[in-house]
């Protein structure tokens, strides 16, 4: 069995982000002409982790900042959201590879059900990795409210039913020791994408990467 996260990990999320930004900047008052210029000037590789931390260095106003963080909380976690984000190189390849090899693949994901399963069905259908089918599973949060890592942690039981897991992949330095301590004779992989504000250092042994080219 091979697990991976989503969000950074299989897919870059940042032009989702940057597609809500934008449109935010579109209806800006002309009282905030040049904050929305300076939004949409912006490229969705420039984004940081949090928007405060790109928007700041632009000049951006402190209350537009505000808004425009309300307006990416009410859109982001959504479904009709995720038809932006775009897989990382390589990573489609490499997940229908490990299908053909007789893996077992989860996708083990901080998305909640709610809000977000039908779009992610629907993405990683269209954009080309398996789904729907034996030896494919989806796992997400039941609820938008449990944190990413108590999720994981807590499903770890339930993992080792499913199969021996053989290899990890994630974005988040405490999933991946997570993992790494779980099944230590696994492959645990660190995506070097983005990461949450003060993560952890990662524990030994564990791999990283920036995509899934060879």
């Amino acid at each position: 069995m091979v697990l991976f996260d989503l969000d950074g990990t299989l897919y870059d999320n940042r032009p989702r982000t940057m597609r809500i930004v934008h449109a935010f900047a579109a209806q800006l008052p002309p009282s905030h002409a040049q904050d929305a210029q300076r939004i949409r000037g912006m490229n969705y590789r420039e984004l940081e982790y949090r928007l405060d931390e790109s928007l700041q260095p632009l000049g951006v106003s402190a209350s537009v900042i505000e808004q425009v963080e309300a307006a990416w909380r009410a859109r982001f976690f959504t479904d009709a959201a995720c038809s932006d984000d775009i897989p990382v190189a390589g990573s489609v390849h490499y997940v229908r590879r490990c299908l053909d090899l007789g893996a077992t693949v989860v996708y083990l994901t901080g998305r909640d059900i709610p809000g977000m399963l039908l779009g992610t069905s629907r993405t990683l259908r269209d954009d080309g990795f398996p789904i729907g089918v034996p030896r494919v599973e989806l796992v997400m949060k039941p609820s938008f409210e449990e944190g990413d890592v108590a999720f994981k942690e807590r499903l770890l039981p339930s993992l080792d039913e499913l199969g021996r897991v053989v290899a990890s992949f994630d974005n988040e330095p405490a999933n991946c020791n997570l993992f790494r301590r779980r099944w230590p004779e696994a492959f645990t992989v660190f995506l070097d994408t983005q990461r949450a504000p003060g993560s952890p250092p990662l524990d030994s042994g564990v791999h990283t990467v920036r995509d899934f080219e060879p």
